[in-house]
């Protein structure tokens, strides 16, 4: 495996209903936690697994594993790069 992990929160605490007001940040992060791209998807008020895959794609990543995994508030998966980040920001 890449040693890469993409981490998907949201950027406001969930009503009780799980929807969120500020959408949601996906960051992809090194063995060091250092962030290699950030995508960021305002429009979204819950977390939508398949959209998340294909941000990912765009952004020149893909899932190395078969499922996101709840992780607290949010969800993680690991990723393998696949080519260079086309809509993501890298830091």
């Amino acid at each position: 495996m890449s040693g890469l992990m993409a981490v998907c929160t949201p950027n406001s605490h969930p009503h009780d209903d799980g929807r969120v007001e500020h959408g949601y940040q996906l960051n992809v992060l090194d063995e060091d936690l250092a962030v290699q791209a950030t995508v960021d998807l305002p429009e979204w008020e819950s977390f939508q697994q398949d959209a998340a895959g294909r941000r990912l794609a765009e952004a020149g990543f893909a899932l190395g594993g078969d499922a996101w995994h709840p992780s607290g508030l949010g969800f993680m998966a690991p990723v393998v790069r696949t080519g260079p980040a086309e809509g993501a920001q890298p830091s």
